[in-house]
Formats: structure tokens, C-alpha cells, sequence
């Protein structure tokens, strides 16, 4: 019942606070969405943000996009031993890089509710800055994402371990 309140409230600081202060707002908002069933708004609102971050993902996922998203997380991931990426969980992330990644979270949700092209290229965002900065327990759907497309999509049991 409170939805429209906490939208309104949260567009008032992005409106009014740099972008860099409005981080967790914006993570709010998009919780905000995907509650009132605004999913697609949602995932065009999480992308715009993440581009913002300087992150790059394509206007509508190709699969060509998903195989080579999947290739290069793939390839970074195999650098990794489950125990270094399990140590990771335990590193240090500071506020800022725990941010990018609720916001990562908070649009994936509705990407994965809508069975979206977007579902196994956040997923690679997720996991690729998670290798990079530090695990934190909203990476872990996107491990289990990608461990699910490495096994269906392409048949690679082993490459699903991570």
C-alpha cells in the first residue's frame, strides 16, 4: 500500500542528490518496481543506472551476447578454485562495490521474474565484479544462474561448478 510513497520519496532524493549519494536510493526504487509488478521498468531503470556505473550491456541481449558474456565470465572464472572463490565471500567489500551489487540484485530479480535476455548477462556482471571486488550473498543467484546455463545451455557439467 506504501509503494507509491517510497517511489515518490526515493525519486525525490535522485532528483535532488548526485548520482554518486543516491546509490542505495536507487536500489530502493528498484526494489520498489519489481513490488508493484513493474518489472520491465524496473530492468530499463537497473541498466540505465549500471550505465551510468560504466558498466556495458547491449540494448537487447543477442544470443551472441549471452555466448560471449558467458565465454568471458567463463574464462574468468576458471582462474579461480571454489576454494579462492569461497575465501572471496570472506574479503572485505567496501559500501560503494556493495552497492553496484544490490543494484545488480535488486533489477535481476525482475529480469529473472520475466524470463528476460538480460537474466545470463547480469548474471556475468554479477559474478565477473564479484571475482573482481569481493563476493557478498547477492552474488550468489548469479553463480547458481550461470551454473544453471553452463549445464542446460551448453552441456558443461564441470564448467557449472562454479
Amino acid at each position: 500500500g506504501e509503494a507509491d510513497k517510497v517511489e515518490w520519496y526515493a525519486q525525490q532524493v535522485i532528483d535532488h542528490a548526485p548520482f554518486e549519494d543516491s546509490i542505495g536510493v536507487q536500489q530502493i526504487a528498484l526494489k520498489s518496481l519489481a513490488l508493484s509488478d513493474r518489472h520491465q521498468e524496473c530492468i530499463s531503470r537497473g541498466i540505465d543506472i549500471l550505465r551510468q556505473l560504466n558498466f556495458h550491456f547491449p540494448l537487447a541481449p543477442s544470443m551472441e551476447n549471452i555466448i560471449n558474456a558467458m565465454a568471458s565470465t567463463a574464462s574468468m572464472a576458471s582462474q579461480y578454485s571454489s576454494d579462492r572463490i569461497i575465501s572471496l565471500c570472506h574479503a572485505t567489500t567496501d559500501d560503494s562495490t556493495y552497492a553496484v551489487v544490490k543494484i545488480m540484485d535488486a533489477f535481476y530479480v525482475s529480469a529473472y521474474t520475466t524470463a528476460s535476455s538480460f537474466v545470463p548477462v547480469i548474471a556475468c556482471e554479477i559474478i565477473k565484479f564479484s571475482l573482481q571486488n569481493g563476493v557478498c550473498p547477492e552474488s550468489a543467484m548469479s553463480f547458481a544462474t550461470f551454473a544453471l546455463f553452463k549445464i542446460f545451455l551448453q552441456g558443461d557439467y564441470s564448467g557449472g561448478k562454479y
